[in-house]
């Protein structure tokens, strides 16, 4: 029998799977959705616009011509010279038996699909406006019935025509519009709350679908009736401020991890204390006073009760506010991350998904010079059907991760499971995609269904490229799924190593010969192709590939590439009024700060560098290395003090004449927002958002420099970080001004997302909450429109990437001879854990924190994160626990003092960055009770510059200890 790798085994078996009757998405708990909540709102007031029984004033319209390539992004959408959708009256499905209006469409128009891989436009019914003022109301009502045969998904766009101050369409769409998913053959009641919207002087309303191509057994015709069409007055949704909704408490939906800090925010509340109620057991377990903060973004109540660390269910109570119900549990994480496997999965491209689509997209293929690929596979990257290389690469990247985690902790194997599914999935495609020369399918755009039939009219066609960018990521993500899948498959394990080493041959050379500092100021305002970016991405495939191989030369290119990373940070204190360091540029040319909009990689340099001292221990450079990652941290904790108390970390700096480099059509957007951000000087200013225009929404960015931080967290032994990067997640799914979850069935309030080809699927991210205009605010309206509520496979990414290493406790494993005592320093609500050796060994789970650990006698402090496995040796003659400080001297000289308590003897060794060091090592011979010492002399280097400090004991990296201090700190 012919052998058959791993991950083609897995597919195999998905496909089987699927054959017998597939796999089921996960299913919401639609009671707890904001849909759900806005039926249920009651109406104050309402007027008739239009019965929908007759076609008066209502017209048909087609948009989109070959030379439209996506017409949901034009001010004005080109019409057709001849429309060929078709409006009518109908009986046959009305509601009441009243007659009701009726539009049929083509789902394309008789032409080849546009080259760009877009639709053919949309069709869709009109009605006209005198020039009315619809201030008093604000929300639409109407029912609708979609009758499209074999169609999975179903949705339309709803958008508002104003002659008023405002006008709409707006001219870069966003505002004015939403889009809704529809259940297919029956009555769908489409609300859309328009409070936000320009309506002083309406002029049209309009109700479309997109013509986006059919999949073979769906019909290639659309049929939508519509009846009532209503303007309501409701209480609006809180859409737009700092401040909490008022009358909520904002929390973290999903919940809260043992030993985390835990705390919910309000606004305004009439209470003085706060209660948290075990609802198991139906009783108050802690009442406290709210506590007021004043912050930069305002005042707000705050409830903390991090003391609480016993694990269950539990709601908070304020005066008459309530949460609904949340839990506190070691590994609270861990269904977010099977409800983003889920989402995942619907977006697999070229795979029959039940319920979402078919086996599609088999007519398209990228092509390089006279040969051509098959590229379906992958997976579908939005709420259109696109792929990129660049969300594949870093999506099967973070899954073998995980895996390779949750492996090594020997833990929760029905996870590992499913993750090492996914990742194989995505392999699949990028091994599959490329031509073996360094040129592959690094993306295309896809916005409609195809037959599947090649060389017909609806095909899809990409053009292959060779960048370092692109073979860099293939090659990273082939190089850890070869030492993932080592031990169970080596046969794929080594065909993928083979594929690493020859794309990452192909990255460096083109390093020569392409201008990888080039910045790309794209509409989306992300930095892109930059030599910064590359080069981090280039340090992580090297070392990945020194591990797999331990081959020298992927070790010295990682060293190579890392000082790309050093020379591109700045590491001196500028001459502003609020001085931040540590931050990155484009380049090393320092020409530009790194900015992103609504994608980001600020995770990719810090995990570089990690990496590198995690490999690398004793090279010359890694003070170098360690170092950065300290200011960068560093930077994200200061920066983030502006946004407490929800400490999400703000965007980037911005200086105030960038504008002129931006497309003239953005400049006076770009500018305005950049000064509507803090001013920290020298015309320099700290956004809390990102400058963006067309592409909006943050979640792409926060996550990024999340992960970012708990790479440095878990290097540096660092809790503030890890509490940092948490709230990035608590963010998102409610700890928000509006106290809702923005991932699709998880937690409470989730809205419909903009979802017009997978529909609403549990797990989905939104690229998330924006800002309205050019402000610094946060803005999340009802409406479902592209980006911000599109659903997108990069924040997905960059969750299930977070979860690496901020997902369940941290794992204890050691020797000693007598029972090893664990004791929170914080004294939280729960007993001392206590490990009993067995053959000298102990193995124990804890919640992350800071713990006085004793044994026989002795004891040490220890920081434990979540998610990382610790070694501790807690033999006699072995038992080590030591600190540092640091005595200021004059002329920018110090020393450093380390102070130990143990046994037996011990040798100790100093690094710094920005020091010059007398000495580098000392010795101590310990006695049990007694504490030795030990000092260092210092010089400070550049006094606009921090130093760091770094001591190891007994040449361990595990044992090491920081200082960090700047001259005008007083350190």
């Amino acid at each position: 029998m012919r052998k058959i790798g791993y991950c083609a085994l897995l597919l195999l078996a998905a496909r089987l799977r699927l054959t017998a009757g597939g796999e089921e998405l996960l299913a919401e708990h639609a009671e707890n959705s904001a849909a759900n909540r806005w039926l249920n709102k009651k109406v104050l007031a309402d007027r008739l616009l239009d019965s929908m029984h007759s076609t008066d004033r209502w017209t048909a319209f087609t948009t989109g011509a070959p030379q439209v390539v996506d017409a949901r992004k034009t001010q004005k959408p080109t019409e057709t010279s001849q429309s060929v959708a078709e409006i009518s009256l109908s009986r046959q499905r009305s509601r009441d038996g009243q007659p009701v209006l009726t539009l049929h469409m083509p789902t394309r128009l008789d032409v080849p699909g546009p080259k760009s891989g877009r639709g053919w436009g949309s069709g869709g019914l009109r009605r006209t406006i005198d020039a009315e003022d619809w201030s008093q109301f604000n929300r639409l009502s109407f029912w609708v019935r979609p009758d499209c045969p074999g169609w999975n998904v179903v949705a339309i766009e709803l958008r508002i025509y104003n002659d008023g101050v405002e006008k709409l369409p707006a001219p870069f769409g966003q505002e004015g519009e939403t889009t809704q998913v529809l259940r297919n053959h029956e009555w769908n009641h489409v609300l859309w709350e328009i409070g936000n919207v320009a309506r002083d002087r309406a002029t049209g309303f309009e109700i479309s679908s997109l013509m986006s191509g059919h999949e073979p057994q769906a019909a290639d015709s659309l049929a939508f009736s519509f009846d009532r069409l209503e303007l309501q007055q409701v209480d609006g949704d809180y859409i737009e401020g700092w401040d909490v909704w008022p009358g909520r408490i904002s929390y973290s939906h999903t919940g809260y991890q043992t030993g985390a800090t835990k705390s919910a925010i309000a606004s305004g509340l009439p209470a003085g204390d706060f209660r948290v109620i075990d609802q198991t057991r139906g009783r108050t377990v802690l009442s406290r006073p709210i506590q007021t903060a004043r912050t930069h973004l305002g005042d707000f109540q705050i409830m903390d009760f991090s003391e609480i660390d016993q694990e269950g269910v539990y709601i908070l109570q304020a005066g008459g506010a309530v949460t609904q119900p949340f839990r506190i549990d070691s590994d609270v994480w861990r269904q977010t991350i099977f409800k983003t496997l889920n989402f995942l999965y619907a977006e697999r491209c070229g795979m029959a998904i039940p319920g979402v689509h078919g086996i599609c997209h088999r007519d398209w293929t990228a092509v390089h010079g006279d040969q051509l690929i098959v590229i379906n596979g992958g997976w579908h990257d939005a709420g259109d059907l696109t792929q990129g290389l660049g969300n594949t690469g870093e999506i099967v990247y973070a899954l073998f991760s995980l895996a390779e985690h949750l492996r090594a902790r020997g833990e929760d194997p029905k996870l590992c499971q499913r993750v090492l599914d996914e990742a194989c999935w995505g392999l699949d495609w990028i091994l599959k995609t490329s031509f073996g020369d360094g040129f592959r399918n690094q993306g295309s755009a896809s916005s409609r269904w195809t037959d599947g039939i090649i060389g017909n009219s609806d095909d899809i066609t990409a053009t292959a490229r060779n960048t370092p960018m692109g073979n860099f990521t293939a090659a990273s993500a082939e190089a850890i799924a070869a030492r993932v899948l080592k031990e169970s498959n080596p046969q794929q394990a080594a065909y993928s190593l083979k594929m690493a080493e020859a794309d990452w041959r192909f990255a460096c050379d083109g390093l020569a010969t392409t201008n990888a500092t080039k910045v790309l100021w794209r509409v989306t305002f992300d930095s892109d192709n930059v030599e910064h970016e590359v080069a981090s991405v280039g340090v992580l495939a090297s070392v990945d590939l020194w591990q797999a191989a331990r081959d020298q030369r992927y070790a010295d290119k990682a060293v190579e590439l890392a000082k790309i990373i050093l020379d591109s940070q700045e590491r001196r204190r500028p001459n502003w009024e609020i001085p931040l360091l540590g931050f990155f540029y484009t380049g090393t040319d320092k020409s530009r700060i790194l900015h992103y909009c609504h994608r980001g990689r600020d995770q990719a340099p810090i995990l570089a560098l990690t990496r590198l001292c995690e490999a690398f221990p004793n090279h010359p450079d890694w003070m170098k290395w360690y170092s950065t990652v300290v200011l960068y941290s560093q930077y994200m904790k200061a920066a983030a003090k502006y946004t407490e108390p929800y400490g999400v970390t703000p965007a980037s700096i911005y200086r105030d004449d960038e504008y002129q480099s931006v497309p003239e059509s953005r400049r006076e957007s770009f500018r305005k927002q950049v000064l509507n951000g803090i001013p920290l000087g020298q015309g320099y200013y700290l956004r809390l958002f990102p400058v963006w225009m067309d592409y909006r929404g943050h979640f792409g960015t926060i996550l990024p420099q999340a992960q970012a931080l708990v790479n440095a967290a878990h290097l540096r032994g660092d809790l503030e970080s890890v509490a940092l990067a948490r709230r990035a997640a608590e963010w998102i799914v409610g700890r928000n001004p509006f106290s809702q979850s923005a991932m699709y069935g998880e937690g409470y309030d989730y809205a419909p997302l903009y979802a017009p080809f997978p529909g609403n699927i549990v797990g989905a991210l939104p690229v998330g909450i924006q800002t309205r205009g050019d402000k610094d605010v946060p803005y999340w309206p009802a409406q479902s429109t592209w980006t911000y509520k599109e659903v997108w496979v990069h924040p997905i990414a960059r969750w299930i990437w977070l979860m690496r290493d901020l997902a369940g406790p941290a794992i204890v494993e050691g020797q000693a001879k007598s029972p090893v005592q664990f004791l929170p320093v914080s004294g939280r609500q729960h007993a001392p854990i206590t490990a009993n050796p067995t053959n000298g060994q102990f193995r124990v789970f804890l919640a992350e924190g800071r713990y006085t650990v004793r044994c026989d006698g002795k004891e040490c402090i220890e920081n434990f994160l979540p998610a990382g496995v610790y070694q501790l040796d807690l033999r006699p003659g072995r038992a080590l626990d030591f600190e540092l400080s640091n005595i200021p001297g004059k002329d920018g000289k110090l020393r450093i003092r380390l102070s130990a308590r143990g046994e037996g003897v011990h040798s100790f060794s100093i690094r710094g960055s920005n020091l010059n060091l007398a000495d580098n090592r000392g010795e101590l011979n310990l006695r049990r009770g007694s504490t030795g010492a030990l000092e260092w002399s210092a010089k400070i280097v550049s006094p606009k510059t921090p130093w760091v400090a770094v001591v190891m004991a007994n040449d361990n990296p595990r044992t090491r200890r920081e200082l960090v201090g700047a001259v005008w700190d007083g350190h």
